[in-house]
């Protein structure tokens, strides 16, 4: 199987999870998102399998709905690239868990995103699949550095307490010290502090960004390279 393939299979694959995480999110507690059918949101219409195409539909009907001409939100579009981008580099035959890791930080950045919260079940099969890497975490950092990542955790929960910082983004941090590593969870914090002061200085709009989306955007830069 080719690098290739497999590179379009993932961007394939990744938008349409991506195309249905917003999906979740828009419906959460108010419709049943596992059977009910696509529909539009402004003319209730159920929409066609080529209505549903990731990208390709939002393109070729210009950000509209097909039946009623009502504009599409334009995160519709958004969630459909970053998905393809998020999966793009991960390897099948060896990153399975993967594939579920930026499922759930994925859906925990759009509600962030549209919320700036998130309901906290959502953590559950996070901490699941940091759990297989606990063993092998608690054995590769010395007394020293075990103090290091104590502090950090400690002036993270400060900012908590000082309303500076949300407690997700804590526990999205720690998660990341699990699930990779303590160097790594800092170097993907920092990018997404950067990201989140380029947004800042660009954005003609200032205002209270959630920090998790950029967190998410860090892990697909961070897939990359």
């Amino acid at each position: 199987m080719s690098n290739s393939f497999i590179y379009i299979l993932n961007f394939i694959i990744g938008s349409i999870i991506g195309s249905h995480l917003l999906v979740i999110v828009q419906r959460f507690e108010t419709e049943d998102f596992i059977t009910d059918k696509s529909h539009c949101d402004n003319c209730q219409i159920p929409l066609t399998l080529l209505n549903q195409i990731p990208i390709f539909s939002f393109l070729r009907y210009q950000g509209k709905c097909f039946f009623c001409h009502a504009y599409i939100p334009i995160e519709t579009f958004y969630c459909e690239i970053l998905g393809g981008l998020a999966f793009m580099p991960l390897n099948p035959l060896t990153n399975q868990i993967s594939y579920l890791f930026i499922i759930f930080i994925f859906l925990i950045s759009i509600f962030d995103y549209f919320d700036q919260s998130f309901p906290v079940q959502i953590l559950i099969p996070l901490i699941a699949i940091v759990g297989f890497k606990i063993s092998y975490f608690i054995s590769d950092y010395t007394p020293i550095e075990w103090m290091l990542i104590s502090f950090v955790i400690l002036s993270f929960l400060i900012m908590n307490l000082k309303k500076k910082f949300g407690y997700g983004d804590t526990i999205i941090f720690i998660i990341l010290i699990f699930y990779y590593n303590f160097y790594i969870a800092e170097y993907l914090f920092l990018l997404s502090s950067i990201f989140l002061i380029i947004t800042h200085l660009i954005a003609q709009n200032k205002k209270q960004y959630p920090f998790i989306p950029f967190i998410f955007l860090s892990i697909i830069f961070y897939n990359f390279i």
